[in-house]
């Protein structure tokens, strides 16, 4: 039985999702960022949009964590815009409290009171 254009375009989207997903299950975090981040791009209005967006933000976090020295304050201000990205679509999301542990330790690590910065979102 023939499937519709739309039925086939969701399976990519899906699969894409997956392939990435894994990536961060794996927790390949450097792999995880780029194959959320092309995904993202290709499908951006795809369902999934909130729970990759959050993906990446968290792998992005972990990455810097794991990183040396050297590159983590780059690292971290990398977390910190998709921070705002983030709230700035998804105010609301279901993410919100892992999100904002997120961006207070990522805030503490590079000397920014959160408080002031959280205010301003809002």
């Amino acid at each position: 039985m023939p499937q519709t254009y739309q039925e086939l375009q969701e399976r990519l989207v899906e699969k894409s999702y997956l392939s990435a997903k894994l990536y961060y299950d794996m927790k390949a975090y450097k792999s995880a960022i780029v194959a959320l981040d092309n995904s993202l791009k290709e499908y951006a209005d795809t369902k999934y949009r909130e729970e990759m967006m959050y993906l990446k933000l968290n792998s992005l976090f972990l990455y810097a964590e794991n990183s040396t020295f050297e590159k983590q304050k780059e690292r971290y201000q990398d977390t910190l815009d998709n921070y705002y990205s983030f709230m700035e679509e998804f105010p609301q999301s279901k993410y919100s409290r892992d999100v904002k542990r997120i961006f207070q330790t990522t805030g503490k690590i590079l000397k920014i009171d959160a408080s002031n910065s959280e205010a301003n979102i809002q």
